[in-house]
């Protein structure tokens, strides 16, 4: 008994030690980085893993090697894949899930191919494919469920097809993927605001909170926000720190190759299962 307590007294002081530490150096630094990795250590060896992850309001659908391995979506090009996607989302909004965003970006459509197939070009010949895909984005996107990715660059973002962009409703349901890597190249910090055409727009992660919550964003002049009444922890502004509470294992992850099956086998109970505030 004896030693538990001085094993876990040593552990507050390490712990206490580590706070001073990340409160006292420039947030940028990669002695500031470095705390924050060995607190969250710390923390994990110390107290273990503190929620259950079937009990969190978020759930990941992945594309995994499982879906890349499973038929029909093995040995297929990924823009082949937008039906069977789209029948996943239908069952995912349809089960319940508040709001669904994706982080992966279709910017092309086989539609849109220009490489000759006969006398004629390939989208001309696939054209329609991607009907059923765009009608579940639009349906979504109509009850303010569904928001599509991009990622923001100098130049020019990349962003959905065109087909995709009409189907959502252009910008008002598609928000900046980006994110900030620290200078030894690790993400401890989400942005929650992007400055877009001189206007604030805000990130993914916050416009999916926002939608789940169903409340709006308040944003302070100090460059802080605040979301529901929480005003969201941040060592530097319209940033947020990520808290990597559980690591990988903290949010429950379904594999696309799974909830297609399901929808296959019209198992709702199964869907309904993953349809948490974000997929």
């Amino acid at each position: 008994m004896g030693r538990v307590i001085r094993r876990d007294a040593i552990a507050i002081i390490v712990i206490a030690l580590a706070c001073g530490l990340a409160s006292a150096v420039p947030p940028f630094s990669l002695v500031h980085g470095w705390s924050i990795d060995l607190l969250t250590a710390l923390r994990w060896q110390i107290f273990g893993p503190r929620h259950d992850p079937a009990a969190q309001p978020v759930a990941v659908i992945a594309v995994d090697e499982e879906t890349y391995d499973t038929p029909p979506f093995k040995d297929s090009p990924t823009v082949t894949w937008t039906t069977e996607i789209g029948r996943v989302l239908t069952a995912v909004l349809d089960g319940g899930a508040r709001v669904a965003g994706f982080d992966i970006v279709f910017s092309t459509s086989i539609e849109q191919s220009e490489i000759p197939f006969g006398d004629e070009a390939l989208g001309a010949r696939m054209r329609g494919f991607d009907r059923p895909f765009l009608r579940s984005l639009a349906a979504g996107a109509a009850a303010g469920k569904v928001v599509l990715g991009e990622w923001l660059r100098a130049d020019h973002p990349i962003g959905p097809s065109a087909g995709q962009r009409i189907a959502v409703g252009h910008q008002k349901n598609i928000r900046p993927l980006n994110i900030y890597s620290d200078p030894d190249e690790v993400v401890r910090r989400m942005p929650l605001t992007f400055l877009q055409s001189g206007k604030q727009v805000t990130s993914m992660a916050l416009e999916l909170a926002s939608r789940a919550q169903k409340a709006e964003p308040a944003f302070a002049p100090d460059g802080s926000v605040t979301l529901a009444g929480y005003r969201i922890p941040s060592a530097v502004a319209k940033t947020m720190t990520v808290n990597f509470e559980g690591g990988a294992n903290d949010i429950q992850t379904f594999s696309l190759a799974d909830l297609r099956a399901c929808v296959e086998k019209n198992d709702k109970e199964f869907s309904a299962a993953s349809s948490r505030t974000g997929s």
